[in-house]
């Protein structure tokens, strides 16, 4: 019977764990367009795109190592350009990296 309600307790607790990652949001449209653009271009080898939440929202930062400016492609989940010199030290401070959601290393 221990046996039993052993199993039964450990079943129940892993049925009810969540997958951390469930909780973010899959790709926009905009962003698996870009993505897809990304990998067809060698000047995109050692890009990384990043995935924030920042203020409880989610943003997408494409990290691409060979341009000259680090941070001009931070982007809202909705695909527009968000970041400006009065806002970046607030995500610089407040910002969470959250995953890695595509990179390109590879040629």
């Amino acid at each position: 019977m221990k046996k039993i309600a052993f199993v039964c307790l450990l079943s129940f607790i892993i049925i009810s764990c969540k997958n951390h990652y469930d909780e973010y949001p899959d790709n926009p449209a905009w962003l698996n367009a870009r993505i897809a653009h990304m990998e067809t271009v060698d000047y995109y080898y050692g890009t990384k795109v990043f995935l924030y939440e920042w203020h409880s929202a989610f943003y997408y930062w494409i990290s691409i190592p060979i341009s000259s400016c680090m941070m001009c492609e931070f982007y809202n989940y909705a695909g527009d350009e968000v970041l400006t010199p009065d806002n970046i030290d607030d995500f610089q401070k407040n910002g969470k990296m959250i995953k890695i959601v595509w990179q390109r290393d590879k040629f």
